[in-house]
């Protein structure tokens, strides 16, 4: 009795986590939109120092 009780939790389980992998994707996070941490690139007409 107590190896088909495992097996009917382990179906079970399998089950659950079948049917959770086929739902909605998952939202990724956000990026951060806040553009502080990145500078600009540097003008192009400058000269290099001598």
């Amino acid at each position: 009795m107590s190896k088909k009780l495992l097996y009917m939790i382990l179906a079970g389980a399998l089950s659950v986590s079948v049917l959770a992998a086929c739902g909605d994707p998952a939202e990724d996070p956000a990026a951060p939109t806040d553009d502080s941490g990145v500078e600009a690139p540097a003008d192009e007409a400058e000269e290099p120092a001598s």
